[in-house]
């Protein structure tokens, strides 16, 4: 009996709050919304990008239902609900349907809403669907249904149902497709736009037109087979053409203004009433077509999309912004390049060299370009090579960075830590950079990381305010409903020194130091100072090219969304020719001025192979520029009197190299003095063992002697157990056929002079 009392109770109380439910009218806020979102989303002169006409399932454009075209109602019906007119709110016929499609997919097709149940959900908002949010849905469409007529409903949906590009509401829709009012839309039209809200992406008329127009030709069929329309008017919508209105009118600057919308939602602002973007409209278009004929020409090279960013250098307003080829592209063309998530390649270099400088090491210091190999965390070896495959010896900090060479790169980053170069691009606000250093390893410093071509050119920008991170900024000015400016806040943070960024631009400005991966006359070199990297992925997958003057930054991306590897494009062919054009087109008024140099700089000129003082031999000084504190003390130890000329005598870390190209070695060690003469076999070493290989022809082979002689012996016999070779002078260097045994090698001075000589034993098998 306590059982079925308590059951009573809850039946009773159920429905007596089912009772008081449906008894109080829905509110007319929920169904009829006042705070409509429309905004204008102007160009820093004035000129409009895109009217924003709604957000959020309200809309800036009511229209009775009277002043809708009766074909655009009768469309909507049939396509959306065709059994409106008799059901109470909710259809059991198509919620049993959509129950049986559902169970037939196993997974949800089908949702058997009604109108009346869209407006329901209109109304709510829930942002989750579920079984729960159905049900409650279901229950306030049956409540509408009655204090409400089908009338009203039909205006509350039409003017709230979304067309797709945020329009919600038929007239919104019809003047942003068809620049008209709903009231004059044709059956063609009308019969269109009625089949967008089921998929407002998928039926999107500028990305998929013929999909839109064969939803378009079905429902034609149905309004025909239901009566709604004769066989004649059929039959001329059917071969209506229909008007749209260029996208580009709709949407200038496109990638530019999602962009700028993303961020306004990011940063909580609501309810804005105009935007003033920092986008220069003139030169945004310029660069499209621009990008556009670059891409073009590339075609053959397999390259199909690419993007730019334009950034002015003191203020950080983003001036430009083109993701995409063509916005209006059905497969890509919404992909924003400019934060797409890409391999930089070498673009990345200089912030391995930013910690060298700011580590005390000058731009003189000498590095290693020659093949190398690096141990890795997991036991493997990494051997990097230069782009070219070439290797240059000695070469400069200043010539490694310039000349985007990847072994002296790497060679630093080992030294420097992957760990510190990681945490330098985090400070920067490398976000894109989401893994652990260990991740990276030392393919960091070469561009393995994926990230966004915008947060490469807010890094470049730093370079350019000597140091000074600042976020950019896409906005100029934001007013709300009531004329009020909403704040727009960008923040400062000191990264590196003036200095360091000052001898980084003068590297990245020189054009003489990049000659030998570019030659004299490449793309980078402009008529005025400009500083410019380069950077190409791992298969031609990505072309990259950064860099700015006084005035601006630019960066440009070319390549593949999907990925796929381009043909025998690298940066200084994708990329730099299109940077060039650009660069050009902005400074086609005036030419940017020389780049500022911190007072407190010292140029001295040094030795360009030893990175110190010069001696009166040395053969090629040059002028460097250094941080108080770095500049060399000590004079050139390379160059050396030798044999009557100028010899250099390399470290033994460039004996295999040295070897490798017949270049002479020479140590410092190597000479005695002139009391204590001697020669000494340099090539090959005691107790070498060399094998034969059987795959290629004897009279191919050879092992090469080499020594190194007092500066006063002008000549030496090579002798082969017992048997003199040859005589030789400098370089003093013999190529021996090899022979199967064990060996004894001697040199001798080729004079009668008393002299210190030299013996190894080698074997070849």
């Amino acid at each position: 009996m306590k059982f079925l009392k308590k059951k009573y109770i809850f039946f009773s109380l159920l429905g007596l709050s089912l009772l008081l439910f449906f008894a109080i009218p829905p509110k007319r806020e929920r169904l009829w919304p006042k705070n409509f979102c429309s905004f204008q989303v102007l160009d820093r002169n004035g000129k409009l990008l895109r009217e924003v006409l709604s957000k959020d399932y309200k809309t800036s454009i009511w229209v009775p239902v009277d002043e809708i075209s009766k074909w655009m109602v009768e469309a909507t019906v049939l396509r959306e609900d065709k059994r409106f007119r008799q059901h109470p709110g909710v259809d059991p016929l198509a919620l049993v349907r959509a129950l049986f499609e559902n169970i037939k997919k196993r997974k949800i097709v089908a949702g058997g809403s009604t109108i009346t149940m869209q407006g329901a959900k209109m109304a709510l908002g829930f942002k989750n669907r579920n079984l729960f949010s159905k049900c409650i849905e279901i229950l306030y469409a049956l409540k509408i249904e009655l204090h409400i007529s089908k009338k009203e409903i039909l205006e509350i949906y039409l003017n709230r149902a979304p067309y797709g590009f945020q329009n919600f509401g038929v007239e919104a829709a019809s003047q942003f497709y068809f620049h008209k009012p709903a009231g004059q839309l044709s059956l063609g039209e009308a019969s269109l736009l009625a089949v967008i809200p089921k998929s407002p992406s998928r039926l999107n008329p500028y990305i998929h037109p013929q999909r839109v127009l064969r939803e378009r030709e079905r429902l034609l069929k149905s309004l025909l087979s239901e009566n709604v329309v004769d066989s004649l008017g059929f039959s001329l919508a059917l071969q209506e053409h229909i008007p749209f209105v260029p996208g580009e009118l709709n949407f200038k600057a496109p990638h530019f203004v999602d962009y700028v919308l993303m961020e306004i939602e990011r940063s909580g602002i609501e309810n804005p009433r105009k935007i003033v973007t920092t986008l220069d409209l003139e030169l945004q278009e310029n660069l499209e077509k621009l990008l556009f004929t670059t891409l073009e020409s590339l075609k053959r090279h397999h390259v199909k999309q690419g993007a730019i960013l334009v950034m002015n250098a003191q203020t950080g307003e983003i001036l430009s912004m083109v993701g995409s080829k063509d916005y209006f592209d059905p497969e890509q063309g919404q992909v924003n390049g400019c934060l797409s998530l890409r391999q930089p390649g070498s673009a990345i270099k200089p912030f391995t060299y930013i910690l060298a400088l700011r580590d005390g090491l000058p731009a003189s210091f000498i590095l290693p370009d020659i093949p190398l190999e690096f141990g890795l965390s997991d036991g493997t070896l990494f051997a990097p090579r230069n782009y070219s495959w070439k290797y240059h010896g000695p070469v400069s900090l200043r010539e490694a960075l310039a000349a985007s060479l990847n072994v002296p790169t790497v060679y630093l980053l080992d030294k420097i830590g992957v760990e510190r170069l990681y945490n330098l691009l985090k400070e920067l606000n490398f976000e894109s950079l989401d893994k652990e250093p260990q991740f990276y390893g030392l393919s960091l410093a070469l561009g393995a990381g994926e990230v966004k071509l915008l947060e490469m050119v807010r890094a470049y920008r730093t370079i350019a305010r000597g140091g000074v991170l600042e976020s950019e900024r896409s906005i100029l000015e934001m007013m709300d409903a009531y004329g009020k400016n909403l704040n727009w806040k960008t923040e400062e943070k000191k990264i590196f020194s003036k200095e360091v960024a000052c001898i980084i631009t003068d590297i990245l400005s020189d054009n003489s130091s990049r000659i030998k991966s570019f030659g004299e006359d490449s793309p980078l070199d402009l008529p005025f100072p400009c500083a410019v990297k380069t950077g190409t992925s791992k298969d031609y997958r990505d072309n990259w090219c950064v860099g700015f003057t006084t005035k601006y930054v630019v960066g440009i991306w070319v390549g593949n969304f999907e990925g796929f590897p381009m043909k025998g494009i690298s940066g200084i062919s994708g990329a730099a020719p299109l940077f060039r054009d650009i660069m050009i087109e902005l400074h086609r008024k005036e030419y940017p001025p020389s780049f500022e140099e911190s007072p407190f700089l010292v140029r001295l000129k040094v030795c360009i192979r030893s990175g110190k003082l010069p001696k009166d031999i040395c053969p090629n000084v040059v002028e460097e520029v250094f941080i108080p504190g770095t500049e060399p003390d000590e004079t050139c130890d390379v160059h050396y009197k030798y044999a009557g000329r100028v010899a250099e005598i390399y470290p033994p870390i460039y004996d295999k190299w040295l070897e490798e190209n017949n270049l002479p070695v020479l140590r410092r060690e190597g000479f005695a003095s002139r009391e204590d003469k001697r020669i000494r076999i340099v090539t090959p070493s005691n107790g070498d063992i060399f094998k034969i290989d059987p795959q290629v022809s004897l009279s191919s082979q050879g092992i090469v002697f080499r020594a190194e002689v007092d500066e006063n012996i002008g000549a030496v016999l090579f002798k082969l157990d017992g048997e003199i070779l040859c005589k030789s002078r400098y370089p003093f260097k013999y190529i021996w056929k090899p022979e199967a045994g064990e060996h004894k090698l001697e040199v001798i001075p080729d004079s009668k002079e008393s002299c210190k000589v030299d013996r190894i034993v080698f074997r070849v098998f």
